[in-house]
């Protein structure tokens, strides 16, 4: 077991063992914008981490840094293998500014997908690769041509095709290794025209693609509304085209809505964030957002439509109620 100062709250020793207690899952770190994949039966989690604000920043979120992966075989008891990689391993970036990251496992490696500032100030998704889940990850060298921005989610498909799903609202295939773009970013068509031009319902960040009984879920949060923040439309196919369905999840806690979802011993479940409540950061003395991991359960109707998400915070998985 490999000790190690965790600067956020004390020093924990990693790997490091605790169980669900109810909303939120993750207490002992920030752990923000989770990205969840099923496999080999065992639940994995990847979380980017909030900081301190220090003078000088340029905004709220440019401490984001240190990716770490979490594990479960039955979503009560975790394993917080640490962190797996971090902005002084990536050399073609900036310190810090590590935001949401999406994973993907293919042909025996595991990929980490990250948005980064490179050093130019331009947001890249960059890519490391590991050979097992829990890491070590060892960026590529160089960000994926062809594609910026923010929120890279991947989604193989029944048939082994990889596709990634970005910010703005943008789609591409994948080439086998991972790594290159088959093809150019498509435009994702996810809502009439209405919809896209009202400020409250558009698409704001989040790009998310799940797939259930052959229907593909294209989702995304819009941060503006301060009532329902997530959104989703449901199609035939990766590119689409979608039909629009509306809201499925209300804005989290203090925070804004970055979902991942999955299905694991035959239950859906959405993981997402909320912010740590004021009064306790401020008796950690903490300057800036403290986001930490969440999930509940995820329902649909009949028609394959899902009904609005219930956040709680005192139910535990195996509980029927």
């Amino acid at each position: 077991m490999a000790a190690g100062i965790q600067a956020q709250d004390k020093e924990i020793t990693y790997p490091y063992s605790f169980e669900m207690k109810g909303n939120p899952l993750v207490r002992h770190i920030s752990a923000t914008d989770p990205d969840v994949n099923v496999w080999d039966g065992v639940v994995w989690m990847y979380c980017s981490q909030d900081h301190q604000k220090q003078p000088g920043d340029e905004g709220t979120y440019d401490r984001l840094d240190g990716y770490h992966a979490f594990s479960s075989k039955d979503l009560v008891n975790w394993t917080d293998h640490g962190e797996v990689i971090q902005s002084r391993n990536v050399g073609w970036g900036k310190e810090g500014w590590m935001w949401a990251p999406g994973a993907a496992r293919k042909d025996g490696k595991y990929y980490l997908y990250y948005p980064h500032r490179d050093k130019d100030g331009t947001w890249r998704v960059g890519v490391a690769i590991g050979d097992a889940p829990a890491g070590p990850f060892k960026d590529i060298g160089h960000p994926i041509e062809g594609i910026t921005g923010i929120d890279p989610k991947i989604l193989i498909d029944d048939d082994g095709q990889a596709y990634i799903y970005n910010n703005s609202a943008i789609i591409a295939k994948l080439k086998t290794n991972m790594i290159e773009l088959a093809e150019a970013p498509r435009k994702i068509d996810y809502a009439p025209k209405n919809i896209k031009e009202d400020k409250l319902q558009q698409f704001c960040e989040a790009s998310y693609m799940h797939k259930k009984d052959g229907k593909y879920y294209y989702s995304y949060a819009n941060w503006k509304n301060k009532d329902s923040q997530g959104f989703y439309a449901m199609g035939d196919s990766p590119y689409g085209p979608f039909e629009w369905k509306g809201a499925f999840a209300p804005r989290p806690a203090g925070a804004q809505f970055h979902q991942s979802v999955i299905e694991f011993k035959g239950q859906w479940y959405v993981f997402y964030h909320i912010n740590t409540p004021y009064e306790k950061k401020k008796t950690m003395n903490w300057n800036g957002e403290r986001r930490i991991a969440c999930f509940d359960r995820l329902f649909y109707n009949e028609d394959g439509t899902i009904k609005m998400v219930a956040y709680t915070t005192n139910w535990i998985p195996g509980q029927t109620k």
